[in-house]
């Protein structure tokens, strides 16, 4: 019997989700006896990743890896099962004459950062010795178009969207990386619910085994793989602009370990991470490992 899941996905469907774009249309979810519906966050704008998981039973989601721990934190009964890429694409954005290389540019400048990830600069700045008071930050209310006519310095950007949104009005940028050895999160964590994991834990690693391998063909046929986003993608509707994307994307998926380790995640990164987000407030104690991440597939 085929079972149904929900994936939700915190962002429209593009090349940041490559490699299930391909699962489900080369037909690798249907081999593991399953139907996998991608839903992007356009079904439900009323509505948060976490809680829509949290109303369905046979369902997956994908967002921060701060947020699944803040909802564990909350008692919330989710898990974290496996990464969508194994490093966040999460960047400042900046012009190449804004006189910004790296994080210690900060001081003095001005940057436009989206609330969930304001608390990450910040956490990652003191871990590179940068007081996060040297810069002045707006955490709402601007417009990417902000950076182009200098009201800021630099601006919170995925490196799959806006450098790529950028390039087409003519323009371009500088990515400077959000991370520490302390702190290095992970984007589009994929997560479930406990219930779901008691219910269909067999389902569940065969899905996370189809997903890994959608990545690994997704990665290796990549004009292929440009065409198929193209196909299914409001977002991503030009060919030759999702190969760039996807030639960038590929060290992010691939990681240290290579496509072979592909969606697997882990766990010192993790215990460092979480022993961080402990230490900066944004959560009252370090949860154990196994508390946060249930190891699905290794």
């Amino acid at each position: 019997m085929t079972l149904a899941i929900d994936f939700y996905l915190d962002w429209s469907v593009n090349c940041q989700f490559a490699g299930l774009i391909w699962a489900r249309e080369e037909c690798l979810f249907a081999a593991e006896g399953l139907d996998v519906r991608l839903v992007p966050p356009e079904e439900n704008p009323d509505t948060i990743t976490l809680d829509l998981v949290l109303a369905d039973e046979c369902s997956v989601g994908c967002m921060e890896d701060n947020l699944i721990v803040r909802a564990v934190m909350a008692g919330k009964g989710v898990k974290a099962i496996g990464a969508t890429m194994q490093d966040s694409p999460i960047h400042l954005v900046t012009l190449p004459d804004s006189g910004m290389a790296c994080l210690a540019d900060v001081a003095g400048r001005r940057i436009a950062m989206h609330r969930d990830g304001i608390h990450l600069l910040e956490t990652v700045l003191e871990l590179h010795g940068i007081e996060p008071g040297s810069m002045e930050t707006t955490v709402s209310g601007w417009t990417l178009e902000q950076l182009l006519d200098g009201t800021f310095d630099a601006v919170q950007g995925y490196a799959t969207t806006e450098p790529h949104h950028l390039r087409r009005l003519g323009h371009a940028t500088r990515l400077i990386p959000i991370r520490h050895h302390h702190l290095r999160p992970w984007a589009q964590m994929m997560f479930t619910t406990d219930a779901m994991i008691a219910a269909h834990g067999p389902a569940l690693h065969r899905f996370l085994a189809a997903c890994r391998e959608g990545w690994q063909q997704a990665m290796n046929n990549l004009d292929a793989c440009a065409r198929l986003v193209a196909a299914h993608s409001a977002e991503h509707g030009d060919i030759a602009e999702n190969l760039r994307i996807l030639e960038m994307m590929l060290p992010l998926v691939a990681g240290d370990e290579g496509l072979d380790h592909a969606v697997s995640t882990d766990p010192e990164r993790w215990k460092r991470n979480l022993a961080t987000y402990a230490r900066s407030g944004m959560i009252d104690r370090a949860p154990a490992y196994h508390e946060v991440v249930c190891e699905l597939l290794t």
